[in-house]
């Protein structure tokens, strides 16, 4: 059995995964990693993907979402240590092993996620994207245990605490790590685990993309909470949340004391996108998911 498993899915075409897999396939190969790729869009895979990434499994999952996408890997790894990466993200020459490394290190940790650095530079956008969405985890991040640490973009779990079976609209890694913190399971921080996220869109993709990410957020999480939660939910989102999640997005940037002049720079369009994501949380609590597990890349 392989000591890790690594997780990979893509709802893009071709070639959205090549910056994932040219930083994992070979050190997944030198490290005898097994590498699990899910992808869902027709021409999200090459006709010479096989033998471009030899040691890599491959399975096309036609009109899934990167939710399905990835708890089909989940359920197929067979690591005793299994992580998630996205197919946007272009992992540190040393991942795999230092994933390895962290659960030696932190042997009652269930949980072991990474940090995550900007990856997309240019504009003033691609920073107040990054901000909003991995702020919280771009380095410095103390070690240790920590009550939330970084989610798909670099997270690993012990299989023996991932579900045998998940719902079939799929996951979310919050809500997992959600579970086993409630079960008393310690999850840990640990910034040897580097990736560097690399994503840029357009205004009107940015703000779509937020939207649609909010709005499944709060779908996934109604169908785990009872009316009354729901209803508060919905009344939050429909008047503080926007401030509260600019809030949030800013103050950690500030305590790490770094790239402040991109904050700076990319506060009014973090606002903007904090509003995105608000109008995506009314949604969801209101009415649903609808088709936004569909838009997220």
């Amino acid at each position: 059995m392989a000591v890790l498993s690594v997780v990979v899915g893509s709802t893009q075409p071709w070639p959205a995964l090549a910056t994932c897999l040219d930083s994992l396939h070979q050190q997944a190969h030198e490290s005898d990693v097994e590498l699990l790729v899910v992808a869902s869009h027709p021409n999200g895979l090459p006709a010479d993907v096989s033998s471009r990434y030899p040691h890599a499994r491959f399975e096309h999952i036609p009109g899934a979402t990167i939710f399905q996408l990835r708890a089909a890997a989940l359920r197929r790894a067979a690591g005793e240590i299994v992580a998630v990466t996205e197919d946007h993200c272009r992992v540190a020459p040393d991942w795999c092993r230092q994933i390895i490394q962290a659960h030696v290190d932190w042997p009652a940790a269930s949980v072991i996620g990474g940090v995550v650095e900007n990856g997309a530079t240019r504009r003033v956008l691609d920073w107040a994207n990054f901000f909003v969405t991995n702020g919280g985890s771009m380095p410095p991040v103390p070690n240790g245990a920590h009550r939330k640490v970084a989610l798909q973009a670099t997270v690993s779990y012990k299989k023996r605490v991932l579900p045998r079976e998940f719902p079939p609209r799929g996951y979310m890694e919050w809500m997992l790590n959600q579970d086993l913190r409630q079960r008393g399971e310690v999850l840990v921080s640990d910034d040897r685990i580097r990736v560097a996220h690399i994503q840029s869109f357009s205004f009107p993709q940015a703000c779509a993309i937020h939207f649609h990410d909010s709005r499944t957020v709060a779908a996934f999480r109604s169908a785990r909470i009872g009316f009354p939660e729901r209803l508060l939910r919905l009344v939050v989102a429909a008047t503080v949340m926007a401030p509260l999640l600019f809030t949030r997005s800013v103050v950690p940037i500030l305590g790490k004391r770094r790239h402040l002049g991109p904050l700076a720079a990319g506060l009014p369009l973090m606002a903007l996108l904090c509003l995105c994501r608000s109008a995506g949380a009314l949604a969801g609590f209101a009415i649903g998911a609808g088709d936004s597990p569909r838009q997220i890349h």
